[in-house]
């Protein structure tokens, strides 16, 4: 009654309804894909479709995350499991990602669980931020297919060490797990304290992000652009004001673009700003697309050797001192090439695809980097 009461007074939810009532016939189509007899499943979550807009959101973690299960299940001859992915408990579903090139089809986890019935191991990949409200999103029915395995492993998939979810929540999980581990996507929290900190294996997946991924243009092709992060920042609009009053550099937000788009936008682009993690994909993807990167260090994601390379400033203060002064520096073909050749060589040294596929291949072969 409850339910159609709200379809009755709100549009959207009639709306949302008819949308998911045509996912889920889809869903039930594709899922038969699978063999239901299986007694190993491996699933990834992700966040729905946005409550107002009932459409995906893009992020370079859910990329991760669609691009972490692909690879698994490439893998089969190694961990002999379906793989799946789920939107996460009781969020708006998504059939496909859209934004960004990608073959994996969604599912709800009601689904699964009513589909797989002779699973007896699985291994959920859950990200950090979604770890707090799992167990309170699981019906009972779910509970109880879970409480039936013989292992259950729930992998905590930590994209952001700020974002790991405390040890009481952690505790909470490990009681309907048989086994938990971490996987760090940086290199920098990746280590022995955090290991001990949690209790738990650790393990680095590191990210998808490489090289040849991406459209390379040299300093001759570029445009006078710089692309800047979305990220929220106290400091952002006095560092973009800095640049708007002495450069002439078109400022372009990278928000709200396909991954397509986003990847043409940076390699246009001569200089690329992130007001986020430092060391994150709005400063990575574009060197890797021949730009220059600027950020702040910060210690929970850099590594040390990121300290004193050039486009890496000390703190905010500095950045907005001294950001243009290093632009009208190097803008010039030999200074520019010499210094992009730095910061490409850096960040090659953490990300490569034939690391990362590896690092993904010895997770399933319990072959943690911290155990």
């Amino acid at each position: 009654m409850k339910e159609l009461f709200r379809l009755i007074k709100y549009p959207e939810a009639r709306t949302n309804f008819f949308r998911e009532k045509t996912i889920r016939k889809e869903q039930g189509r594709n899922i038969a894909r699978y063999d239901k007899t299986a007694d190993s499943l491996i699933i990834f979550f992700v966040p729905g479709a946005d409550r107002s807009t009932l459409k995906e959101t893009i992020s370079g973690g859910v990329i991760s995350l669609v691009s972490l299960c692909e690879e698994t299940a490439k893998l089969y001859d190694v961990h002999r499991a379906q793989t799946v992915m789920c939107t996460f408990p009781r969020e708006f579903l998504l059939l496909k990602h859209v934004n960004f090139a990608n073959d994996t089809e969604l599912y709800s986890f009601e689904q699964v669980v009513g589909y797989f019935k002779s699973v007896k191991h699985i291994i959920i990949h859950l990200p950090d931020d979604l770890a707090k409200p799992f167990l309170d999103r699981l019906f009972t029915n779910e509970k109880e297919w879970l409480s039936e395995m013989e292992s259950v492993h729930i992998n905590i998939v930590n994209a952001n060490i700020l974002l790991m979810p405390t040890l009481e929540v952690l505790s909470q999980i490990k009681g309907i797990a048989t086994k938990m581990t971490m996987t760090a996507a940086h290199v920098k929290y990746c280590n022995l304290f955090y290991r001990k900190h949690f209790g738990m294996p650790l393990h680095l997946f590191s990210t998808w992000v490489s090289p040849e991924q991406y459209i390379y243009k040299d300093y001759s092709e570029k445009k006078e652009i710089i692309v800047v992060s979305p990220d929220g920042n106290s400091d952002k609009e006095r560092v973009l004001t800095t640049l708007r009053q002495n450069t002439n550099l078109e400022v372009i937000t990278l928000q709200g673009l396909t991954h397509d788009v986003f990847k043409q936008t940076i390699a246009n682009a001569k200089w690329a700003l992130t007001f986020g993690e430092g060391l994150d994909g709005y400063l990575v993807e574009p060197v890797f697309s021949g730009s220059f990167g600027f950020a702040v260090y910060n210690e929970d994601f850099f590594t040390e050797d990121f300290k004193n390379l050039n486009g890496i400033f000390s703190s905010y203060d500095d950045l907005n001192a001294r950001i243009v002064e290093v632009i009208k520096g190097l803008d010039n073909s030999v200074a520019y090439t010499s210094a992009h050749k730095n910061q490409f060589d850096m960040c090659a040294k953490y990300y490569s695809f034939s690391a990362y596929r590896d690092n993904i291949r010895k997770f399933y072969l319990n072959q943690y980097t911290y155990q």
